[in-house]
């Protein structure tokens, strides 16, 4: 857009309609030419007006532990429910689910489970999911009579895990009482134990959906950490399998080793995989169950009365071959769920493919010859058969299913190489190498920068040629420096390119839990801003020797640097610290959702930007008009000339000029910009629809959200669409990342799981 604007506005300022106007200037010019330090003041005040009055608000006072839990509990309903939905567990209705007590010797001694040394009877933990059109309360009821409140369901890949978790979470939230633990599903995919304790992981996913729980309280503990130490949160982690092997180990010794007793805890895990990870040990007061294998009757009712009525016959060479061989290929792949799942999806809807080709023979040789392969050809079926679909809404894009196919590949492997589930946003831009991110960061803010350089210097009266030097050399610089932080930022400071959890607002913080962030951002600016202005001065004071041919300049260039390091550096210190006491954590609802919380970070940001930018502008119209008092008239053969004029120039350009081009490159959202809107879809790995193709695989079915992440609807879909790598070495050691509090990172801690310059995870 600002190359558009440019290129309408340089052939008209220079061409004769420009020469015209200034020989007779419109009157509105010429009085601002007369009263240009009015103008200057009358511009900074309406800026300011304008960003003060988009942060007023009512103020904000923290909610009390209990209250908070409620609105925990509200939120964490609307999420699943929406999830619920927009996956079809109720349609037509819940998958019937059948489990009972494991016989693997995984389980702790029932003494241990019931808690008393003489109650050693097994407690039957059998129930049922019935598909009756409302979800049975029997999970609910297993999960009272375990003693311990601990349980662990085990299962095959596929068997309902996540699905029977999730109906307990949801009825236990149904039936919830004041003071009752909120219960919160949690993908463990996210956890490091050998770096974070259960209950600092647990305060930290739960400050990523709520950022309020991020607010501390006057203990000096965040809210997050006061509702699970007071006993509010019941934490149900799903997925122990999805974690590397070495660590599934380390997390069951954590969690025996700091649950303490009496708090509860329900735990989802393939059954082989948790059958190898427990070997001598077992997780302490934990009664087991195992999903069983879906029953063929439940199979063909789900199945018949998920399609239309005139195409249920298609289903007849189907169900015959599932009763005459149960252990045959399809038998053995029909009985999971998600199989079942994938069989509705890829034929209930649709006559462009039947069941009867799972059957099919090629010169008297099955097809499909084991469950595997039956398994595998549902799975590649299913991004077809969603995306040849429309969906309701006037807004709803088209994509093709080869478009989808090579999109959500490349988004599989995307989260193969930072072995998580979790698909975060801000995270797409480490598919591109660093050096290649400092190359394009680069040539963005030079683009910018050069741009906005020759937009303020043509309005000031200077001519085309030096117009366009200015914009090169300005352009140039800035995009070497700020390229060169982007990469800096990458490598060496941990969670830089987090999304920013909080808004900028006049009500704010309370002053006590704002002092704690004020010193670093203060000092970190103090540091920063000198850095970059003696970096830029002495790179600019190079070019204008190459350019002029004059010594002289790299001297001033010095001096220059020295007076404005220390402007910048107090200004830089001053804005920064000063923004601790105007933030506030965004809604609930904003963080739980990957666009709320891509639309907010915008938001943001930009507001973020306007502020640095009218601060800087302000402190380098003084600055300058002090500077030029100070000098002498004459210097070096050159004339030293200020006006106000000069100065409102300097200032739009240094001041805003640096604010955009520090959120392009030093943010979540600019590497968001920059990379996913921009060079991801221009290299065609990605849609330049982005978020709408996100929005538009979580409402088919094959993404799911979960908080502020996306993650595909089963662990298979992901590792078939892209092949799972080796698991990572046992030692293996991260490279070493420097926390800088406040600076470029506006939330908090940075997460375990975000990648390193190389866009692998650091552990």
């Amino acid at each position: 857009m600002a190359a558009a604007v440019l290129g309408m506005w340089l052939p008209i300022y220079f061409g004769p309609l420009g020469e015209w106007m200034k020989e007779n200037p419109p009157p509105f010019i010429a009085w601002m030419e007369q009263h240009t330090t009015f103008a200057v003041v009358l511009f900074m005040a309406a800026t300011a007006l304008a960003v003060l009055g988009s942060m007023a608000g009512q103020p904000n006072e923290p909610q009390p532990v209990a209250e908070l839990a409620g609105t925990l509990a509200t939120a964490v309903a609307e999420q699943w429910r929406r999830e619920e939905t927009a996956l079809q567990l109720q349609a037509p209705w819940p998958m019937p689910l059948r489990w009972e007590n494991t016989a693997r010797p995984v389980a702790d001694h029932w003494e241990a489970i019931n808690g008393a040394q003489n109650q050693v009877e097994q407690v039957d933990l059998s129930g049922r999911l019935d598909g009756d059109g409302r979800a049975d309360d029997s999970i609910v009821a297993v999960f009272h009579r375990v003693a311990s409140r601990r349980l662990v369901i085990l299962g095959a890949p596929g068997a309902g895990k996540t699905v029977l978790a999730l109906n307990l979470v949801l009825h236990l939230l149904d039936r919830r009482q004041e003071g009752e633990r909120v219960p919160v599903l949690l993908s463990m995919g996210s956890w490091d134990p050998a770096q974070e304790t259960l209950h600092s992981w647990m305060a930290r996913r739960l400050a990523e959906d709520d950022p309020a729980l991020r607010t501390r309280s006057g203990s000096g503990a965040t809210l997050g950490q006061e509702l699970i130490a007071s006993g509010q949160v019941l934490p149900v982690l799903d997925g122990l399998d999805e974690m590397p092997p070495q660590a599934r180990s380390q997390a069951l010794a954590a969690l025996s080793r700091q649950l303490g007793r009496g708090e509860p805890l329900v735990l989802t895990c393939r059954a082989d995989e948790y059958q190898r990870t427990v070997g001598s040990t077992v997780l302490t007061a934990a009664a087991v169950v195992e999903l069983c294998p879906l029953d063929p009757a439940d199979l063909q009712t789900y199945l018949r009365v998920s399609t239309a009525p005139a195409r249920t016959g298609c289903w007849d060479p189907l169900f015959a071959e599932v009763e005459s061989t149960p252990g045959g290929p399809v038998a053995q792949a029909l009985s999971t769920p998600l199989m079942a799942w994938l069989a509705r999806t890829a034929y209930a809807d649709t006559s462009a493919a039947e069941p009867a080709e799972l059957l099919a023979e090629q010169e008297g040789v099955r097809r499909f010859a084991d469950r595997t392969a039956v398994e595998e050809h549902l799975l590649e079926r299913l991004i077809p058969a969603v995306y040849s679909r429309d969906l309701p809404g006037e807004d709803t894009r088209r994509w093709s299913g080869e478009e989808a196919h090579r999109w959500l590949s490349f988004l599989a492997r995307h989260l193969n190489k930072l072995r998580t589930p979790d698909l975060a946003w801000w995270q797409l831009g480490t598919t591109v190498p660093l050096t290649s991110r400092m190359v394009l960061a680069g040539i963005a803010t030079g683009l910018v920068y050069g741009l906005l350089s020759c937009l303020v210097h043509g309005l000031g009266g200077f001519g085309l040629m030096d117009v366009l030097v200015s914009g090169l050399l300005n352009g140039f610089m800035t995009g070497l420096s700020f390229g060169l932080a982007h990469g800096v930022a990458a490598r060496f400071i941990d969670g830089a390119f987090q999304p920013s959890r909080v808004r900028l607002s006049l009500r704010g913080r309370q002053t006590g839990r704002a002092r704690p962030r004020f010193l670093p951002r203060f000092m970190a600016g103090l540091v920063v801003g000198p850095i970059a202005q003696v970096t830029g001065n002495l790179l600019a004071g190079v070019v204008n020797v190459a350019a002029y041919q004059e010594p002289f300049w790299l001297l001033a260039r010095v001096l220059n640097a020295g007076y404005w390091g220390l402007v910048v550096g107090v200004g830089a210190a001053l804005v920064f610290g000063s923004t601790a006491w105007f933030e506030e954590p965004i809604d609930t609802q904003e963080a739980t959702s990957p666009t709320g919380l891509l639309n907010t970070n915008r938001a943001t940001v930009l507001r973020q930007a306007l502020v640095l930018g009218v601060v800087f502008g302000l402190l380098i119209l003084l600055g300058s008009w002090i500077m030029a008092g100070l000098l002498p008239r004459h210097m070096w053969g050159t004339t030293v000339v200020w006006t106000p004029a000069l100065g409102l120039r300097s200032g739009i350009l240094i001041g805003l000029g640096s604010a955009l081009v520090a959120a392009l490159t030093l943010t979540a959202w600019g590497r968001w910009l920059i990379l996913a809107r921009g060079w991801l879809p221009l290299t065609r790995r990605l849609p330049w629809a982005v978020s709408a193709f996100l929005e538009d695989a979580n409402r088919r079915g094959v993404l799911r959200r979960n908080g502020a992440f996306y993650q595909f609807r089963h662990t298979r879909l992901q590792h078939h669409l892209a092949p799972a790598p080796p698991p990572l070495p046992p030692q293996r050691r991260s490279r070493p990342r420097v926390r800088l509090s406040g600076l470029l990172r506006r939330q908090g801690h940075g997460r375990v799981g975000e990648p390193d310059s190389d866009g692998e995870v650091s552990r």
